[in-house]
């Protein structure tokens, strides 16, 4: 092979061009053959770059996943998150609007936000001590916790645990997969099993806060409508210990029967006397009927004034007692509106209620699922040959435009 070597002659100014044996070996190669530790040292220098861009990091990856890396365990978690049919409503809802919650994925959303949450890890840590499942393997310093320059924090924890938990949704059959990985198969088990348990216990949380936020509204409106029924009977309870009249409509329908009765009877009596004025005009029975007339009419005007005479008749006391039993009327209507509305309430809180179903259960795995070792060893590989090439090519070109 021969290299071109450009020069320019002093004395006429020409360019010229040698050509340069490359194969022609050198005193330093018969000096130190490749296999001698000097030729070893030598083409190490030579493939300086080479070395450090590409078979360093190749070499410390090998040893980091041959023998420092863990085996990391993944347990799998399939649930869904449903509530109960909200169409299967009966005829007693229909009279009213529908109040209740129109629930779709959101409450799965709801249960992945929890999931990857600090209360979570808060939880786990009371529970599974989670801080030494994850703090098992001493020489993995990536996924060991607190790592290499990680705080032991709870926050540093909470971050930590990120890398250990994924969730993926099917939002067109509502299924969750949570995965949850750990360096022992039992402790995956384990912390899986304690997240779904207190994911069952937010779900109830929620519903019972939801129904409660239902129910309260119609409770509230039942007990006032109750105390306002109960207020109106204890007003006409007070109104007849008041007037000694049970019911003044009674009482004034006897009156006015009385003064029918006493006009009855007074016309008979004038119809007497006037037979007897035409047949005995001077019959002394004359005057006794007279009498019994002017006592008649007098009866009839003290029953009229009792009636509507004055204040202190029965008209006042009447209209009173009307609007007191209207009022007893409408609280009794109330009240009965409010205890059907109650009942539709407590209808569509029970279509309120979420469940949390497990389609598969967390078991104990029999196999480590990570890390990919000879994997991730040849990324490594590849990764830097091509970042070796690039930062090779620039640097030639760096170097050809220089020279020219």
């Amino acid at each position: 092979m021969k290299l071109l070597s450009r020069g320019k002659d002093s004395l006429t100014g020409d360019h010229l061009i040698e050509l340069v044996p490359l194969d022609q070996p050198h005193d330093n190669d018969h000096a130190h053959p490749w296999h001698s530790p000097e030729g070893l040292l030598d083409r190490a220098y030579k493939h300086f770059w080479y070395n450090v861009c590409v078979v360093a990091p190749t070499l410390l990856a090998a040893i980091f996943f041959l023998f420092m890396a863990a085996e990391r365990y993944e347990t799998e978690v399939r649930f869904v998150v449903k509530s109960p049919n909200s169409s299967a409503s009966t005829q007693l809802t229909s009279l009213v609007a529908d109040t209740g919650i129109v629930r779709s994925n959101e409450d799965a959303y709801i249960v992945h936000a929890f999931l990857q949450s600090r209360d979570a890890v808060r939880r786990l840590v009371e529970d599974e001590d989670l801080a030494k499942k994850l703090s098992q393997p001493a020489l993995d310093f990536v996924w060991g916790f607190p790592g290499l320059f990680g705080g032991e924090s709870q926050e540093h924890l909470w971050r930590h645990f990120e890398k250990f938990i994924s969730i993926d949704f099917d939002s067109s059959t509502g299924i969750t997969i949570l995965n949850i990985q750990a360096f022992r198969p039992e402790d995956s088990k384990a912390i899986a099993e304690s997240l779904i348990r207190n994911s069952e216990q937010l779900v109830n949380s929620i519903s019972k806060r939801a129904q409660a936020a239902t129910l309260a509204g119609a409770t509230s409106a039942v007990e006032n409508s109750r105390e306002r029924a109960r207020k109106s009977l204890d007003d006409i309870t007070a109104f007849r210990k008041r007037t000694a009249l049970v019911d003044p409509l009674s009482y004034s329908k006897a009156a006015l029967e009385t003064i029918t009765t006493l006009s009855v009877e007074i016309a008979q009596v004038r119809a007497e006397l006037a037979q007897l004025a035409t047949s005995s005009p001077n019959s002394p029975q004359a005057q006794s009927l007279r009498l019994k007339i002017d006592a008649l009419a007098h009866q009839i005007t003290e029953e009229r004034a009792a009636l509507a005479g004055s204040d202190s008749s029965l008209a006042p006391l009447i209209a009173e007692y009307e609007r007191l039993s209207l009022e007893r009327e409408f609280a009794e209507r109330t009240f009965a509106s409010a205890m059907t509305a109650l009942e539709i309430a407590r209808i569509d809180a029970e279509r309120q209620q979420l469940y949390l179903d497990l389609i598969s259960v967390p078991i104990v795995p029999d196999h480590a699922q990570y890390p990919y070792r000879l994997l991730n060893i040849l990324l490594v590989f590849l990764g830097s040959s091509m970042a070796y090439s690039i930062l090779r090519g620039v640097i030639g070109d760096t170097l050809s435009h220089a020279g020219n």
